[in-house]
């Protein structure tokens, strides 16, 4: 498969596609476009981006098609083993997930605009990218020259792209692998300091699964002259985009620009590699329902601020600010108590990133980071800190991910009562799949960890004096193992 891809109208944003599709020999194909991507469990439907949609051989005579769905088409190839579609995307989506293209770059998330023929998913894809000489082109896939190649569709879907003149790159060495920073848009970024912190909190990412999964991983930073907060997860790769320029020099850009590359990162093993079952593979075509939401996006929310703690690139202060923070969002929720965060997983592609009817749902990321906060200290205390959640992820990793199998609510129920040596059954009956029973496991754990928890006033607080943080991070938090 031979894509050919160029910037048609910067001024209004379209792309231009040219798809060769050869080797045909069948009298009927059917081509399909994505209808949403992982990382954001909703329909979003991208066919409604395309237009000036065609069909041709390759001598250029139209070859007769049809639209069957809203995004598949079946094309009528009785006769010809080689034809040509082509058709314009508007790209002016400009955030983590989306396609935007302008005098200055092409940014582009192949899911978005990338179709594949049915039956033929495991073909290889290469993609020419039409840009100036003086573009450098950013992506978690081999580069050459102007090209790039996927072994297959599902990689070419997870491989978004940035080809511009003024993007900037440096790279370093992380254990065998090699960690790549490429910066779209002004920054003033201490770039040494976040290399360095960088490494910390993925080293403890790297304690916990035993191993980095890769040659190479890639943050595509893009940095917007507006407020803005958005990443997504990506197989050997993150695109995160934040904003604006002016707010680089504040610790509070610099730590939020922190905890989501730490919490992208994370999602290089949970959910790019351990997968729930319902999503192995992904089917691009419909919703891919799982109840399991509070475990691939819960547990990662969880670990992208624990992490900067344990890693000692936040301290206790820092960690509770953004803790707090989450805590109000649970508190100021009514629907925590009128839907479960595994209900609300299930509906995440109903209605599960806008705000809904007034308290219907909960959120996978914030009582699905509070319910691994809750299991971890729960293994913790009943393992006399021997084990952690940390044991329970890196089983996961190494009997589902290493065996090409997904997971089950069952399984991973069984892992937290493997390493607590207790049941889980309330505590599923009570924080999965119940309504309003978070605050009264909240208070056990803290009372645990010598801390307090005010749902009034939204603190967080330690008991003991400050030179206690050193027995409770290290000791209970961080499971250093006796």
């Amino acid at each position: 498969m031979q894509y050919k891809l160029s910037i048609s109208n910067p001024s209004e944003h379209f792309i231009k596609a040219e798809w060769t599709i050869n080797n045909i020999h069948q009298n009927i194909i059917h081509i399909q476009l994505p209808a949403w991507r992982p990382g954001r469990y909703e329909l979003q439907n991208f066919a409604k981006n395309i237009r000036c949609f065609a069909i041709t051989d390759k001598k250029g005579d139209s070859i007769p098609f049809k639209k069957i769905t809203k995004d598949r088409w079946e094309v009528n190839t009785n006769g010809v083993n080689e034809i040509i579609v082509s058709y314009e995307y508007y790209a002016n989506q400009y955030d983590a997930g989306g396609s935007y293209a302008d005098e200055h770059q092409l940014y582009v998330n192949p899911v978005n605009c990338f179709m594949y023929v049915e039956g033929r998913e495991d073909e290889k894809y290469e993609i020419e990218i039409v840009v100036s000489d003086e573009y450098k082109i950013a992506c978690q896939l081999p580069v050459k020259g102007k090209k790039i190649v996927a072994d297959n569709f599902d990689e070419l879907a997870d491989s978004p792209f940035i080809a511009s003149a003024t993007i900037q790159h440096t790279s370093f060495k992380l254990h065998d692998s090699e960690i790549h920073f490429w910066f779209q848009g002004k920054h003033n970024l201490d770039i040494e300091r976040l290399q360095l912190e960088t490494e910390r909190y993925a080293e403890k990412q790297i304690e916990i699964f035993k191993e980095f999964p890769g040659k190479d991983y890639h943050f595509l930073y893009h940095f917007l002259d507006r407020p803005f907060r958005h990443g997504v997860e990506h197989r050997d790769s993150t695109v995160i985009t934040m904003g604006k320029p002016d707010d680089q020099l504040e610790e509070e850009f610099y730590n939020d620009l922190l905890a989501i590359s730490c919490h992208e990162l994370f999602h290089l093993w949970n959910i790019k590699r351990i997968r729930p079952v319902e999503m192995l593979p992904y089917d691009f075509t419909k919703e891919n329902y799982s109840a399991l939401g509070y475990v691939y996006e819960g547990i990662t929310t969880y670990y992208g601020d624990i992490l900067l703690l344990r890693s000692g690139v936040w301290n206790w202060e820092q960690y509770c600010k953004s803790f707090e923070t989450d805590l109000k969002r649970h508190v100021d929720n009514p629907g925590r108590f009128n839907y479960s965060v595994a209900e609300s997983s299930f509906d995440i592609w109903l209605d599960g990133y806008v705000a809904g009817i007034p308290g219907r749902k909960t959120s996978i990321y914030i009582e699905g980071m509070l319910a691994a906060f809750i299991a971890d200290v729960m293994i913790i205390k009943n393992s006399n800190a021997k084990y952690s959640l940390d044991d329970v992820m890196l089983d996961l990793y190494n009997t589902c991910y290493k065996h090409d199998k997904g997971y089950t609510e069952a399984d991973y129920k069984n892992l937290l009562e493997k390493y607590s040596g207790i049941s889980f059954t309330a505590y599923f009956n009570d924080i999965i799949w119940g309504k309003g029973n978070f605050e009264k496991y909240l208070y056990k754990i803290c009372e645990y960890l010598g801390c307090t928890i005010d749902f009034f006033n939204i603190k967080l607080q330690l008991i003991n004096d400050t030179d206690a943080i050193q027995d409770i991070l290290f000791e209970k938090w961080s499971q250093i193992k006796k």
